[in-house]
C-alpha cells in the first residue's frame, strides 16, 4: 500500500553517487551483495531497491537518504574542459563530471538565500576553433579593459573571476591527470580549480585558462567528440589566452630586460606567474628566441625547478571565498544550522565543504549549549 507523499526513489541519484565514488556496476554489486544486472536495474528505475538493500547502499556511498530520494531541479550542463583530458581515465572524469552535478545542487540551494555577483563578461563573436594568435590577444585585452585593469599585474585571479560573476569551486581532483576544469552552465560558468595545486602562481594560470574556454569554446563541439588534434588547439588556445591576460604583451615587454633566470625569478614577484609561464610568453613574443629558449629549459632541468620553482612555497595559494561567505552567513545569521544544511541540501557534509572551501569539520553539528542557572539558596 503507497503512503501518501512517501518519496519516490530517483534511480538517477543512485547513478550520479556510484560514479562520484569511482565504482564500476560491477564493483559496487559486490560490494552492496546484488548482482550487476540488480544494480542497472536500480539505476534504470526498473526496480526499486528493498529496505536492507537501500540501508547498503547508503552505508556504501555515504550519502544522505535523502539524495536518493530527491527530483532536484533539472540542470542544462554545456561544454566541460578538462585539463590533461588525452591521458585523463574515464572513470576519473565521470567522478569529477558528476560532482559538478553535486556543485549545481550546492548553488540552487545558496541561491535562494544569497544574491551572488552578477555575470560579467565581454561578449565574444567567434566561435569554434576560429581564433588566432592576434584575435586572442586582442580579446585578453578587451578583458581587461572590461573589468578595469589596464595593463596592471593580476594578484589574485580567484579573487577577479568570483568578483565578475563566475561562480568557483574546489574540488581534490585526487587524479594528477585530471586538473582545474570549467564548465558552461544556463545562466553562469562554474569554474573547479585542484585543491592539490601547491603554487599561487601556477593556479593563477589554471584561472587564466578555464576562462580562456569560458570565453572562447562555449560553441565547440563536446569535448568527447573532439580528436586529439582538435583538443591540442583548443588547449593552446586557453594557453594563450591565459598568458596575454596575465602578462599584457607591452607592459610584460618592458619588465623583461634580462633573460637571465635571476630576472625571472624577481619578475615572478610583479606578474604573479611561474617562471615556465614567462619564458613562454617571451618566446610567443619573440622576445626570446628558440635557442635561448631551450637553453633557459635546460637551466630549469639542471636546477630542479620543473616541478617545484623558487618562491612557490611562499605565496599562500588563492581560495575562492564567495560560497565559503555564503554558507558561514547563513550560520552565523542562525538562518540554518549545520545539520539543517545539510539534509536541505542533501548532499554529503565532506563534498559541500570541499567545494565551498570550508575547513573540513564546519558542518559539524554543534547543539546549542543549555542555559543553566543557579538555584537561589533558600533562606
Amino acid at each position: 500500500m503507497k503512503v501518501e507523499n512517501e518519496p519516490i526513489f530517483n534511480p538517477k541519484r543512485l547513478r550520479e553517487a556510484r560514479l562520484i565514488r569511482g565504482l564500476s556496476i560491477k564493483e559496487f554489486a559486490d560490494e552492496i551483495g546484488v548482482s550487476k544486472q540488480a544494480v542497472s536495474q536500480f539505476e534504470l528505475g526498473d526496480y526499486i531497491p528493498k529496505t536492507e538493500t537501500m540501508m547498503a547502499i547508503i552505508n556504501k556511498l555515504q550519502f544522505p537518504k535523502t539524495f536518493f530520494y530527491r527530483d532536484f531541479k533539472e540542470q542544462y550542463v554545456g561544454n566541460t574542459f578538462f585539463r590533461a583530458n588525452a591521458t585523463a581515465t574515464k572513470k576519473s572524469k565521470q567522478a569529477q563530471f558528476n560532482t559538478t552535478l553535486l556543485a549545481g545542487y550546492i548553488y540552487e540551494y545558496l541561491s535562494d538565500y544569497i544574491d551572488f555577483p552578477d555575470l560579467n563578461l565581454p561578449e565574444t563573436s567567434q566561435i569554434d576553433l576560429d581564433w588566432d594568435d592576434d584575435s586572442i590577444e586582442d580579446l585578453a585585452l578587451k578583458l581587461r579593459d572590461h573589468w578595469g585593469i589596464g595593463d596592471n599585474p593580476i594578484t589574485n585571479i580567484v579573487y577577479l573571476l568570483e568578483k565578475n560573476g563566475i561562480m568557483v569551486f574546489s574540488v581534490d581532483t585526487e587524479d594528477e591527470k585530471v586538473d582545474a576544469f570549467c564548465q558552461h552552465r544556463k545562466g553562469r560558468p562554474f569554474m573547479f580549480l585542484g585543491n592539490d595545486k601547491q603554487s599561487a602562481f601556477r593556479r593563477q594560470f589554471d584561472g587564466g585558462h578555464e576562462l580562456g574556454h569560458i570565453l572562447m569554446h562555449k560553441d565547440v563541439d563536446n569535448q568527447d567528440v573532439l580528436d586529439k588534434a582538435e583538443f591540442k588547439i583548443v588547449e593552446k588556445q586557453a594557453n594563450r589566452f591565459a598568458s596575454a591576460l596575465l602578462m599584457p604583451a607591452d607592459a610584460f615587454a618592458k619588465t623583461v630586460t634580462s633573460t637571465s633566470l635571476l630576472n625571472f625569478i624577481e619578475l615572478k614577484k610583479y606578474w604573479n606567474v611561474s617562471i615556465g609561464a614567462m619564458l613562454r610568453r617571451c618566446l610567443d613574443l619573440n622576445i626570446i628566441d628558440e635557442a635561448k629558449y631551450t637553453s633557459l629549459q635546460k637551466q630549469i632541468s639542471m636546477r630542479k625547478m620543473r616541478k617545484k620553482e623558487p618562491l612557490d612555497d611562499v605565496y599562500p595559494i588563492q581560495e575562492p571565498v564567495v560560497l565559503k561567505k555564503s554558507i558561514q552567513m547563513i550560520l552565523e545569521n542562525n538562518i540554518k544550522n549545520e545539520l539543517q544544511l545539510i539534509q536541505e541540501m542533501s548532499v554529503p557534509q565532506e563534498y559541500i565543504e570541499m567545494l565551498c572551501t570550508l575547513e573540513k569539520g564546519t558542518l559539524n553539528y554543534r547543539e546549542s549549549e543549555p542555559t543553566i542557572s543557579l538555584l537561589k539558596r533558600r533562606p
